[in-house]
């Protein structure tokens, strides 16, 4: 019974991250409404990055990770001196959230079994904190692609993929406790720490700061707010827990 409610819960969860590709495929948007768009996801993606991935890096109070989140930064910087991008949000920028989330949503799949296998509590209070950080992670990485493709249907799918690599994870977790050495997860975390950090700070904000229009600053401030009460509201849910 348990763990038919697990896979209902999951499959929630991996769910929800298609509601922001939902939401943002019912209409058209105008370029004010894309470039406000990108604005906020790049405030989510910003928060993301610093109040959920990098404590995580430092949850083993060690340092040892720290040069994995730089390996990913550097390897996103090259890709994008290599493809000689433009000051335009294209390619690059889009290669890079698409990896860094899919990367995270697997890792979140791995680490839920793990945890559940570890203690059943603390694993339902890590599924309950999936379930309600979906929603944003499918609205950040559907507004992107949206701005920059201008397709609803991609920005749909690549929502949804996020889902789809949360369960690919969970299903996962045996093969890749066996094939890999146990500290994998963390390496792969720092290094979407490094990759989200790149995208958001090094090439999100100075697109966003190019336009010279106070209301993108408003609409980047203000989704990390809400982001950072999101936060504040599950991190007491897990000292409760």
């Amino acid at each position: 019974m348990m763990q038919s409610v697990f896979w209902i819960v999951l499959l929630t969860a991996a769910l929800a991250s298609s509601i922001g590709g939902l939401l943002l495929c019912l209409r058209a948007w105008s370029s004010e409404a894309l470039f406000a768009m990108i604005s906020a996801g790049a405030g989510l993606l910003l928060a993301i990055t610093l109040l959920d991935l990098m404590p995580h890096v430092f949850s083993d109070k060690s340092l040892w990770l720290m040069p994995f989140v730089l390996v990913g930064f550097v390897m996103l910087f090259a890709l994008e001196l290599i493809s000689k991008s433009s000051g335009e949000f294209g390619s690059t920028g889009i290669i890079g959230v698409m990896t860094g989330f899919l990367l995270h949503a697997f890792v979140e799949g791995v680490s839920l079994v793990a945890s559940l296998q570890m203690d059943s509590e603390v694993g339902v209070s890590v599924l309950v904190a999936m379930l309600l950080h979906k929603i944003p992670d499918g609205v950040t990485i559907a507004s992107l692609l949206l701005a920059a493709t201008n397709s609803r249907k991609k920005a749909f799918w690549g929502a949804t993929s996020l889902g789809i690599a949360t369960i690919a994870g969970a299903l996962s977790f045996g093969f890749a406790e066996q094939m890999f050495p146990s500290n994998w997860s963390g390496i792969m975390l720092a290094m979407t720490t490094g990759i989200f950090l790149y995208v958001s700070a090094s090439h999100l904000v100075p697109y966003i700061g190019q336009t010279k229009k106070a209301q993108y600053g408003v609409y980047f401030v203000g989704a990390m707010a809400v982001y950072l009460i999101l936060s504040a509201f599950l991190h007491a849910n897990h000292l409760h827990a």
